[in-house]
């Protein structure tokens, strides 16, 4: 899919010319500088080295908002074998945790567990063909094709154009099982009431709605709902729901109740707002704001 970008100056439109880089390096070093800007994922090693025996060499390592790790693979034009390389790397990461988290403890001056529920690799290309998007969708596989433009005056367009539902995954099999998967759903919902769950499956079906390319991410302690990142995490309680939204608290109305700043107070997830929801008279002010995150991230 391609886009056209059009400037508005006194009423009349000026179509912007699109651009390339010169170099697969220069776009690599654009998304390593901005990844928690654009994707929410933090930044641990560039060109990271497999070994001789794999002889492979992963353009970037960072581990994502929800601590999964991610993989992320570039190519200035065409998609070349860029989903082959996807598929080498995701399975010789998961099968070398060890070396992953002492890069994050090497890295990051924070006691990180890694969630390895849900390992990512972002491939970043110009253009993907419909063969592309196809085999990845079929794959079942958590490859996400991410296709970008570039156009003068500075402008960059991200895209995604594929982004698989996280699954368990079995190294020897070589395959998606979700027998032995420690977080789901089911874990989730047993520690609401009848109520809270009801209130919860509303909010549910309302944000999967708001877009083809919400996904849900079941984690540990709370259920994230993510374009191109987090915009809304959820804990299911027994007497209420917590919201947390990826909203700035200073360009909203706190005066109603339910709502708290907590940029600076300690929480599961990700998100500066929360949102408490105690009844059916807190979901419709939920849903605004859950619009509001998800307009902001899309």
């Amino acid at each position: 899919m391609s886009y056209n970008l059009y400037k508005i100056t006194d009423g009349k439109v000026k179509q912007l010319n699109k651009k390339d880089f010169e170099l697969e390096k220069e776009l690599q070093k654009l998304i390593e500088n901005n990844l928690e800007e654009i994707f929410g994922i933090r930044f641990l090693a560039s060109e990271y080295v497999t070994g001789e025996r794999h002889g492979g060499r992963m353009d970037t390592l960072g581990i994502d908002e929800n601590h999964s790790p991610v993989i992320l693979e570039y190519k200035k034009t065409q998609s070349q074998n860029v989903i082959n390389q996807a598929l080498f790397y995701l399975d010789w990461l998961v099968d070398h945790k060890g070396d992953f988290e002492l890069l994050v403890r090497d890295k990051i001056d924070e006691n990180i567990e890694v969630d390895w529920s849900s390992p990512r690799v972002l491939c970043i290309a110009e253009q993907f063909n419909k063969y592309d998007t196809y085999a990845v969708s079929q794959m079942g596989r958590p490859i996400e094709l991410i296709q970008y433009q570039l156009f003068e005056t500075g402008l960059l367009n991200i895209e995604i154009l594929t982004a698989n539902e996280e699954e368990e995954y079995s190294l020897k099999k070589k395959k998606p099982t979700t027998k032995n998967k420690e977080y789901n759903l089911k874990r989730h919902l047993n520690k609401g009431s009848e109520d809270t769950i009801e209130l919860f499956e509303e909010l549910q079906e309302f944000i999967l709605d708001l877009g083809d390319d919400v996904k849900e991410s079941i984690r540990k302690l709370y259920i994230a709902y993510r374009t191109i990142r987090n915009f809304a995490c959820l804990e299911i309680h027994k007497k209420h729901l917590l919201m947390y939204l990826s909203l700035d608290p200073q360009q909203i109305d706190l005066s109603f109740e339910n709502l708290r700043d907590v940029s600076n107070i300690g929480h599961y997830g990700t998100g500066d707002l929360e949102v408490r929801i105690e009844g059916v008279g807190d979901v419709e002010k939920a849903k605004a704001l859950l619009r509001k995150a998800y307009k902001f991230q899309a």
